[in-house]
């Protein structure tokens, strides 16, 4: 079983809670980044390297300038990386894997065990 790094700016901390509740009742392995780790950013970074799988919670498009910083640390490590929605900034836009809602990241890590990049 793959495990997910469910990460998003720390304004959307109720969704990446619906995210982390959905996966669990699926028996699906996560760790989410809900709030700041005492290690801060190298805690996050530590949760990437443990990581299967990397999905980021971003209504409306939205990423902080942390969430950048794992989304270019997943992608330096080779890590797959999903978004619930585009994400406004193209640079960035074009180092995730693809957009997926809750219930097709869940359909794909139930079904399809995601290789890694």
């Amino acid at each position: 079983m793959k495990l997910v790094y469910v990460c998003g700016s720390f304004r959307f901390v109720d969704k990446i809670e619906e995210l982390e509740t959905r996966l669990k009742k699926e028996n699906i392995k996560c760790i989410a980044s809900k709030s700041m780790d005492a290690r801060g950013i190298l805690g996050c970074l530590e949760k990437i390297d443990n990581a299967d799988v990397v999905y980021v919670v971003n209504p409306d498009g939205y990423v902080g300038k942390s969430v950048s910083v794992d989304i270019g640390y997943a992608y330096a490590r080779n890590k797959p990386i999903y978004a619930m929605h585009p994400i406004d900034d193209p640079p960035v836009t074009s180092l995730i894997k693809g957009v997926l809602s809750f219930e097709e990241l869940t359909n794909l890590l139930k079904h399809n065990n995601p290789p890694r990049n």
